[in-house]
């Protein structure tokens, strides 16, 4: 029998967590900004399509972030949507993470089409060393245009500023979560968990959401979605709205094996063999 020390490095160490003092460093945590989106892309992950209104509020959001903060060490920290350029405290936001987690590499993900609202990002971004990464979502011809349009002032206002600015191109990436739409959207039923979670382009993105960890952005997100279109009296959702997130309360332990999971029922929900296609962007 190990020592309660001995097993609990052991825990920690197979989940790529490490126990310093209090605190566990942790691969990578992400958080929205907002739910809210100024594109509707088909298949989004995050249901952002779906056009739900609303931001993370500091007075919501900065205690979950306070909370853990004082539990995690993430290496990788991320804040996303929707599109966080819609939240109006967004720099507040960048100051907070950077106060309470002065040792992640910070990173803010924007489909970058409102930029130009922005003036006062690029200073705050180089002063909390946070990398602005712009995903590209399309070829299509107008999309492109308007991206063109924020790309070049923006290139040279990071450059001015001394900010870190990245494309990420995503156009062939793009898969369906899930089948149909709406009212009429259903999970994958393929059987295979471990196949799903193989081939997820999610299955590292542990979210914070409501003061919890959760394993990935279609679970977090998905009681939202679910009662815009009442799935609850749906059986097929069933099993994937009785997910339970990680609380507050969990022990090193229990957050040390939430890291290491790697397969589980839940990741059915999701295709084992998905298909990849090129969206269109409205």
């Amino acid at each position: 029998m190990c020592s309660a020390r001995r097993c609990h490095r052991r825990a920690v160490l197979c989940a790529g967590v490490l126990a310093s003092g209090d605190v566990l460093t942790v691969p990578k945590l992400e958080m929205h900004l907002a739910h809210a989106c100024n594109l509707r892309c088909e298949g989004c992950t995050h249901y952002a399509n779906y056009g739900f209104p609303g931001v993370v509020t500091l007075d919501e959001g900065g205690p979950w972030l306070r909370a853990w903060s004082a539990r995690l060490r993430p290496i990788h920290f991320t804040f996303l949507g929707g599109e966080p350029l819609l939240n109006p405290a967004l720099v507040a936001w960048l100051d907070l993470a950077r106060e309470l987690l002065p040792h992640s590499h910070l990173r803010l993900v924007s489909n970058g089409l409102l930029l130009h609202r922005w003036p006062t990002l690029w200073p705050a971004l180089a002063r909390t060393s946070t990398r602005l990464t712009i995903s590209v979502h399309s070829r299509e011809p107008g999309y492109a245009q308007r991206l063109r349009s924020e790309l070049e002032p923006a290139r040279e206002a990071a450059a001015r500023a001394g900010a870190e600015l990245e494309l990420r191109e995503s156009i062939d990436d793009w898969v369906r979560p899930y089948r149909g739409y709406g009212a009429a959207m259903e999970p994958f039923d393929d059987g295979e968990p471990a196949a799903s979670w193989s081939a997820c382009a999610s299955r590292h993105c542990v979210t914070l959401q409501d003061n919890a960890l959760w394993k990935c952005p279609p679970l977090a997100h998905l009681p939202r979605v679910a009662a815009r279109f009442a799935l609850a009296g749906r059986p097929a959702w069933q099993p994937y709205l009785a997910y339970r997130p990680l609380p507050l309360e969990a022990s090193d332990d229990e957050v040390a094996a939430f890291y290491a999971r790697g397969p589980e029922p839940s990741c059915a929900m999701c295709p084992a063999r998905p298909e990849h296609f090129e969206k269109s962007v409205s």
